[in-house]
């Protein structure tokens, strides 16, 4: 993986919330180093993680939840699907990725 996890599921997330919203989170997040599980803890305690499976932007954000309520909460770490998810869907730039959406909706799941 070239990124951590964290920083692939708050750069997500962000895409979730109002300016106002991301702005409130980012000062909190900021207090705590983006490696530690005082992030990720930080993190789930402010933002409602159901998104990804009740309204996501696309559909392969399924793979985030899965990997934070089964992975994470199991204690398993890195699995393959955040490396998945990084490989085949995570898109850094916000504007790269919402001219690209439309796209990675139409992909087919590969079983």
């Amino acid at each position: 993986m070239k990124r951590l996890p964290n920083y692939i599921i708050v750069k997500q997330a962000y895409r979730y919330l109002s300016d106002k919203e991301k702005a409130a989170l980012t000062n909190l997040l900021s207090k705590f180093d983006i490696k530690h599980k005082h992030f990720f803890n930080c993190l789930m305690k402010h933002f409602d993680i159901e998104v990804f499976r009740t309204n996501p932007l696309i559909w392969q954000d399924i793979w985030l939840y899965n990997y934070i309520k089964y992975d994470i909460e199991k204690g398993l770490g890195r699995s393959g699907l955040i490396a998945k998810y990084e490989k085949e869907v995570f898109i850094d730039d916000d504007a790269e990725f919402y001219e690209k959406r439309e796209t990675l909706n139409s992909l087919k799941l590969k079983v």
